[in-house]
């Protein structure tokens, strides 16, 4: 690219940031690339606003789940339900944490 910058120069006698000014001018649709990297940003940002949505659904049923485990436990089956119950709000708190970050 720095090759022809300099030959187009030197053909022209124009200074190299002309030259460069010049040919980014006579891109017809340089404001629409600039206005699609700042809408790619954006849609970025939705979709990770919307996959975190989906993590918190999903830690949300899971722990429902969980709590009708711990519902329908007999004596013996309780602590491990209960210990499960615990591993999925600890899930749903570290999702929070990050979620604020």
């Amino acid at each position: 690219m720095s090759g022809w910058v300099e030959q187009r120069a030197k053909d022209t006698g124009w200074p190299q940031n002309r030259v460069i000014t010049s040919g980014l001018s006579s891109l017809e649709h340089l404001e629409k690339f600039r206005d699609f990297g700042e809408l790619l940003e954006h849609f970025k940002t939705t979709l990770a606003k919307y996959s975190a949505r989906i993590v918190a659904a999903d830690l949300s049923d899971e722990l429902l789940r969980a709590v009708d485990a711990v519902l329908e436990a007999t004596d013996g089956e309780l602590q491990a339900r209960l210990d499960k119950l615990r591993v999925v709000r600890s899930d749903m708190q570290k999702h929070k944490r990050v979620m604020r970050e």
